[in-house]
């Protein structure tokens, strides 16, 4: 995923011109790469997960490492030049107000940008029923345990309801085969899911099978669309 999404992310970042003697909040750093880049611009980054053991390694005197839970966990306040955070909050319930939780941790004049998806335009190349069967399935499922598919459709509104100013936004999305980055990110979730979904009965095994097999025949992928809302605090 980071090898999917992290050039058009440094794009954005490099616009707001992020580098030297910076201070950033990282979000849900997840692997450490946009963690790393940062360091190497000369910023000081705070990288935050529910689950650092994929960053903890890059602990330094440039990264500072921290487990963080950004629904209940106490965060710095007016501290930070920029907050990133990618593929997180269309996951949190509390979006909304975890967002103006977000904001103050931002020095006057920080810069927020917050990254998610929109699901509409996903899809695999071709007509294949089964195939679609298992990607309403995988939706369902994740709705249920709190994943907004259409979040990034109203993550620029709600920057500005936080009362940031100087609000944007833009999108972007890929089409990738088994043998581009990314691929993998799609198939695996698949994968981890399948089980559960046929065992529950969402799913039947032929569809199950037939769509396992389409990944792995070459079928490309319509990525969703990633928005990034990006957005100023007063």
């Amino acid at each position: 995923m980071e090898a999917l999404w992290d050039p058009g992310s440094q794009a954005l970042l490099d616009e707001l011109g992020v580098g030297q003697g910076w201070r950033c909040l990282e979000v849900g750093a997840g692997g450490g790469s946009l963690v790393q880049w940062l360091a190497d611009r000369g910023a000081h980054v705070t990288a935050v997960d529910i689950d650092t053991r994929f960053i903890e390694q890059f602990a330094s005197d440039a990264i500072t490492v921290r487990r963080v839970d950004i629904r209940t966990d106490e965060l710095p306040q007016s501290e930070f030049d920029l907050v990133h955070a990618r593929l997180v909050l269309e996951h949190l319930s509390q979006r909304r107000q975890i967002l103006d939780r977000l904001a103050a941790t931002l020095r006057p004049g920080g810069w927020i940008m917050i990254e998610d998806y929109e699901w509409s335009c996903f899809g695999f190349e071709g007509q294949d029923r089964a195939i679609d069967t298992v990607t309403e399935a995988v939706n369902a499922f994740m709705a249920r345990a709190g994943f907004d598919r259409d979040y990034g459709r109203r993550l620029v509104s709600d920057l500005d309801d936080a009362g940031f100013c100087d609000v944007r936004g833009e999108g972007r999305a890929r089409v990738v085969g088994p043998h581009d980055p990314g691929f993998d990110f799609f198939r695996l979730s698949f994968e981890s899911l399948r089980n559960t979904l046929v065992e529950s009965g969402e799913l039947s095994r032929e569809d199950a099978d037939a769509a396992a097999s389409r990944m792995a025949g070459g079928v490309r992928v319509f990525t969703p669309l990633m928005v990034a809302g990006i957005g100023r605090r007063a």
